[in-house]
Formats: C-alpha cells, structure tokens, sequence
C-alpha cells in the first residue's frame, strides 16, 4: 500500500499540482477562511463530499471539498492555501505557509519532524483543538512535508524550463 501510494504521489499527484502551486503562489493573497468550496457544478457522474481538517499555525479548520474526477482533493486544498496528507482522499490538509516555514527552519537546525508535530500538537491542544490518535499529526505531517518538498522542486525544474 505504502509504495502504490508513493507512486500515486509522484506519477499523478504531485505533476498535476504544479500548476496550481504556482497559481496559488503568484497570487501573494492568503487563502480565505471559506470553509466550503465555492465550485461550479460539472458533469461527472461521481461527486464525494469530502471532509478535510486543515492545520493552520494557530488553529485547525475543518472544510468541506465536493470532489469528482475534474475536480480532485488535491488541487482543491493548494487552492485553500493548504497541502494534502495523502494522494487522493486525504482527511488532513497542513497550511501551505506552515510547510514552508518548517521546510525553511530544517534547512538550518537538524530535522526533526517528530518533535516539531509533538509541538505544534501540543501547542493546539492548549488552544482547544484534539487530535484523534497519538502520533497522528506526526506521520501525516511528515508525509505531507516529504512531498510538498518534491512539488516546490518540481516547480523549479518547471520554472527553469520555461527560463530557459
């Protein structure tokens, strides 16, 4: 399961994120507190009503996506401001902000993943937000860094391509 999803990411996902990363990006606005996507209706004969909880600094939030083929969870999420936990069904979203800043911050001290979301857990809990389970910011947060890391890269080859 866990290379089918690792492939998912790298063959499907995160290509077709590429663009609207940089869309998100280009607009130097912050995502708005909606916690519902405002989307046009589309044809497909498959819609889900997906719940994602969002991890923000200071806060977590929980939005509503109405995912279809045309419309996936994913680019939905970059488009709130947010990175998915996992390929396709995601049930956890970490502020697109938060990433960078952590990516940034492990440039410069070791890495340490675990006792940055053992922080962070910590530091809502005080705030009244609970997770669920034990370890589970951890492992998700992780997953989610990992592979925003490869989207900002594969956004630089992109702009490099197009420099060039």
């Amino acid at each position: 399961r866990k290379h089918a999803q690792a492939h998912r990411w790298s063959s499907t996902v995160l290509p077709s994120l590429i663009r609207p990363f940089m869309a998100f990006k280009r607009q130097g606005v912050r995502p708005t507190t909606s916690t519902s996507t405002g989307c046009s209706p589309c044809s497909c004969p498959y819609v889900r009503t997906l719940q994602v909880v969002c991890v923000f600094m200071d806060y977590l939030q929980d939005i509503t996506l109405a995912v279809c083929q045309c419309r996936p969870a994913a680019t939905q999420l970059i488009q709130h401001g947010v990175f998915p936990c996992a390929p396709v069904w995601p049930s956890l979203a970490v502020s697109l902000d938060m990433l960078e800043f952590v990516a940034e911050l492990f440039v410069h001290v070791a890495p340490n993943e675990r006792a940055w979301a053992a922080t962070l857990e910590k530091y809502l809990n005080v705030r009244g937000y609970q997770f669920a389970a034990k370890d589970s910011l951890r492992r998700r947060f992780a997953n989610a860094l990992s592979h925003y890391q490869m989207l900002v890269r594969l956004v630089d080859i992109e702009i490099s391509k197009i420099v060039d």
